[in-house]
């Protein structure tokens, strides 16, 4: 189970220095000047870049990191010892309702 918990802060550590790189990429405009004196549909180029361009990057992470992190999360609940339990009263409960003709 330890490992699931590793496996979900790395996930997230990983995620969070992404995404980090992705919204702030002011160094760039340092190392390249010339990307600061365009311009794309109006804008500066460099406020398309950081707005645009970073942000739309950030959504198929997030994606991405949002399933990776169910799948930890299932395996997390899988390896409880209170899953075992709550499987147990939710059969219980089903057999309830079906004696008693699925009324409370």
């Amino acid at each position: 189970m330890n490992s699931a918990y590793k496996k979900e802060c790395w996930v997230a550590l990983i995620a969070f220095a992404v995404t980090t790189i992705l919204t702030h990429i002011y160094p760039f405009y340092f190392l390249f000047p010339g990307i600061t004196e365009g311009t794309i549909f109006g804008f500066p180029t460099h406020y398309f870049l950081s707005i645009v361009i970073a942000w739309l990057l950030v959504i198929p992470l997030y994606w991405v990191y949002i399933n990776i992190s169910e799948k930890v999360d299932e395996e997390i609940a899988e390896s409880s010892p209170f899953a075992v339990l709550d499987e147990h009263e939710r059969e219980k409960a089903e057999a309830a309702k079906s004696r008693t003709g699925g009324a409370e």
